[in-house]
């Protein structure tokens, strides 16, 4: 790979601390390496988002697949309301709350791992 004119070729010591800066400013003007690192970032916060999304769903669609598969779980009632309605009207929401709070806190770590890179 070629390098523009000027720039300072990748150090030898991975861990000092001017890698950071050379890390930091391949990022920061785009280069091909800085690329490289960003669709690294990209595809971690893709992966959470489609892990986080897709237990939600399995979660979610999991409830009629019950109820149709164990007729005696659709035929319990709460308060006259059939239970598979209660668990997907009640308990939908702690548990996409949860999932969220899960997101968070998996993106901010991400974020936090690709800040530390850059430091």
């Amino acid at each position: 790979m070629r390098r523009a004119p000027g720039r300072p070729a990748p150090p030898d010591d991975v861990a000092g601390p001017s890698s950071t800066r050379w890390i930091q400013g391949e990022v920061e003007e785009q280069t091909a390496v800085g690329r490289v690192f960003l669709a690294a970032l990209l595809r971690r916060q893709l992966r959470l988002s489609l892990i986080v999304a897709g237990l939600l769903l399995a979660l979610l669609l999991s409830q009629p697949l019950v109820a149709w598969v164990v007729p005696a779980y659709s035929a319990v009632r709460v308060f006259g309301i059939p239970l598979p309605w209660v668990v997907l009207g009640a308990l939908t929401y702690p548990l996409m709350i949860v999932l969220g709070l899960v997101y968070v806190r998996g993106a901010e770590n991400t974020d936090d791992d690709f800040t530390d890179l850059l430091r």
